[in-house]
């Protein structure tokens, strides 16, 4: 049985233009993007045949380049990447210390102990609509259709035990997660995305406000999920207006105790420090990068290489696997900003950048 405790801790203290689409072209991208999942075959054609034109058309407004597997900071050169495709892990694998493999965005999924957890699940395929925000937080166009680069990893996602979101926004909760994702799973969530997955047809969930945990038994002991604050914005008005969402501490407790913090979609703020304060070290961080909105005129909705760098120093991260850059056209900063920024700054830590759908062991 799974428990949800309220636990103290003092925690509570987004210029390139997008592609003019018509609204037949809106439509026909939205029509794509379900059906994907129900005709493979027709997916297989487009793949062959038109994608490599497609690839032509966003080639042009992808971001710059991706930077090494795995790379330590301190060193200039590039470490072993502990990536390797294939399918979900057995028992062995599992308890050699887990693993973790990036689909994109901010959807991953994380094995251990028994445990299989999907993050911020965006599932659509790609393409020059894959989801639609109401304010483009770069431009201010209102409604604005954002281009995904990559597809999804082909391999399915199988089983799954717990579905973590971050906050309720079409960039992390897409059309397709909802229609496709098995109902009975459990969900843990901010209070706020509770209406929005309950209208969906899921039954199973765990809201968690900040400073709440839930606890689930594993393989060989119990895994604690903490929610965290996720300041979306350093603008206050802006921050209310765009929700209250959350990053989860998650503590795998038992023989080989663990500790990985997911971010979500927040900047760096006195809540984040407060964290730091109260679980650094920790093993690994998953912050989601890609400075979306510096550009903008109400600035970072998610973290900038210098803030990430700055977070990590502060959390004494040992091992850092930046997720939330790449895949979508809204994400203005390289991951390899990140990676020359820690470099110059001399941080400890080991910074993974992942592949997508490749599967890289948990580092330790």
């Amino acid at each position: 049985m799974n428990e949800i405790t309220s636990v103290p801790g003092g925690l509570n203290g987004r210029d390139e233009r997008l592609p003019q689409l018509t609204a037949a072209e809106i439509a026909r991208a939205a029509r794509a993007s379900r059906l994907s999942r129900r005709r493979p075959a027709v997916a297989s054609v487009f793949a062959s045949v038109a994608a490599p034109l497609v690839a032509l058309f966003l080639a042009g407004c992808a971001p710059a380049g991706r930077a090494e597997p795995s790379v330590s900071p301190t060193s200039a050169s590039a470490s072993p990447t502990s990536a390797s495709a294939g399918p979900p892990a057995d028992a062995s694998t599992d308890a050699a210390g887990g693993r973790l493999q990036w689909r994109g965005g901010p959807t991953a999924i994380l094995e251990r102990d028994g445990l299989r957890l999907l993050t911020d699940p965006v599932l659509g395929p790609r393409g020059p609509a894959a989801f639609v925000l109401p304010r483009h937080p770069s431009t201010g166009v209102e409604n604005a259709p954002v281009a995904r680069y990559t597809d999804p990893p082909a391999e399915p996602l199988g089983r799954l035990d717990v579905i973590l979101l971050s906050h309720n926004h079409a960039d992390h909760f897409d059309a397709v997660a909802r229609e496709t994702l098995p109902k009975d799973v459990q969900f843990v969530l901010p209070p706020d995305a509770v209406e929005a997955a309950r209208a969906a047809g899921f039954t199973r969930l765990t809201p968690l406000d900040w400073d709440a945990e839930t606890v689930i038994p594993t393989r060989s002991g119990r895994l604690r999920i903490l929610a965290v604050p996720a300041n979306h914005s350093h603008d206050a008005a802006l921050d209310a207006t765009l929700g209250k969402g959350n990053g989860y501490v998650l503590r795998w407790e038992g023989a080989a105790p663990y500790s990985v913090y997911w971010t979500g979609d927040a900047v760096f703020t006195e809540p984040m420090r407060a964290v730091a304060a109260r679980f650094a070290p920790i093993d690994l961080w998953l912050p989601h990068l890609g400075a979306v909105g510096v550009d903008g005129a109400r600035g970072l909705r998610t973290m900038d290489a210098e803030e990430a760098v700055a977070a990590a120093a502060l959390l004494r991260a040992r091992h850092v696997i930046p997720i939330h850059h790449t895949t979508f056209a809204h994400y203005r900063e390289p991951v390899t900003a990140f990676v020359q920024r820690a470099g110059t700054k001399g941080l400890p830590a080991h910074v993974h950048v992942p592949t997508d759908g490749a599967w890289m062991s948990l580092p330790r």
